[in-house]
């Protein structure tokens, strides 16, 4: 496959202005996952309005991001003395296929003696939990996930890479690291490219993907803040009177809920009556008197009612 590929210099610390410049005008490696709805952060909704300039891009991601460099040069150091043959570089560059609008910025390139060629290394800092919970395949086998492994076969497409890999920084009491061999599947770059092709196409012709309720309510709350004092005849809905009806559904259980709830709550503090604490087995039941400063307002104290159930 026959494509142009810039490599612009740039120092991601010092010149982020100038790199989330760069980074807008793509689809980049780090959001690639979301053209197929297998970002966990990002929703394909979500990016077409980042794209077309409908919302701000988040910066979520790349704060994360830049949290993650601040660990890298721990990970690659770790990488290097596992690794003792290899010789592993920071290229501090960002790639761009400016025909597909594809780009990526390589955490780290390296040379593997017993391979030919040039190797990426996509280093990910990941807790133990997220690593127990979300890097194990069916059969809880460690393998990383899915939007992590498309993420670093684009960025190894974009580096004409031979090879590449996955290393994930694991932090608790210590740091530890996992490697992971990603193989270059040419089927998952072609979809990668078509996908991109059909999703700049969208934004040239106005046509934004469904969005994902669940997951961009918030999103849609801030696009449409503002109103255009119109009104809008929505009796040919026909979806409507059945999201109404289930919405008032969902109303009258949370009051009624919420009623009971309260109740509970009561009948408890009856329970306790001047005591802080509680004594239940598997329950820990307190109630601790809570002081509020005061800053607009005149300062306040009250007791919090807390009941946890113990593992």
């Amino acid at each position: 496959m026959k494509f142009t590929v810039e490599k612009i210099p740039i120092d991601v610390e010092r010149e982020r202005e100038q790199w989330l410049a760069l980074r807008r005008q793509d689809v980049t490696a780090s959001v690639a996952a979301a053209l197929f709805g297998i970002d966990p952060y990002k929703s394909r909704w979500q990016l077409w309005h980042e794209k077309a300039g409908r919302i701000e891009e988040s910066a979520e991601e790349t704060d994360a991001m830049l949290r993650g460099k601040l660990l890298e040069d721990d990970a690659l150091q770790v990488l290097s003395m596992e690794k003792p043959g290899w010789r592993i570089w920071q290229p501090n560059i960002y790639l761009r296929d400016p025909a597909a609008r594809l780009g990526a910025t390589p955490d780290a390139f390296a040379a593997d003696p017993e391979r030919p060629g040039l190797g990426v290394v996509q280093v990910k800092s990941v807790s133990p939990r997220a690593f127990r919970d979300r890097w194990h395949d069916e059969d809880g086998e460690p393998e990383p996930p899915l939007y992590v492994v498309v993420q670093t076969i684009l960025e190894a497409h974009l580096a004409q890479a031979q090879w590449a890999a996955v290393l994930a920084l694991i932090i608790d009491n210590g740091i530890r690291v996992r490697l992971f061999d990603v193989p270059i599947h040419a089927g998952i770059i072609k979809r990668i490219r078509e996908e991109a092709a059909k999703f700049w196409n969208s934004i040239e012709a106005n046509d934004p993907p469904p969005p994902d309720y669940g997951r961009d309510g918030s999103l849609l709350t801030g696009l449409y803040a503002d109103d255009n004092g119109r009104e809008i005849d929505l009796s040919g809905d026909n979806m409507l009177p059945a999201l109404l009806e289930e919405r008032e559904q969902i109303n009258a259980r949370l009051k009624a809920d919420r009623a009971r709830l309260e109740a509970i709550n009561a009948e408890i503090i009856d329970k306790l009556g001047e005591n802080e604490r509680g004594y239940l087995p598997g329950w820990a039941i307190k109630r601790p008197l809570v002081r509020r400063k005061g800053f607009y307002v005149e300062p306040t104290e009250f007791r919090r009612l807390s009941i946890k159930k113990l593992d």
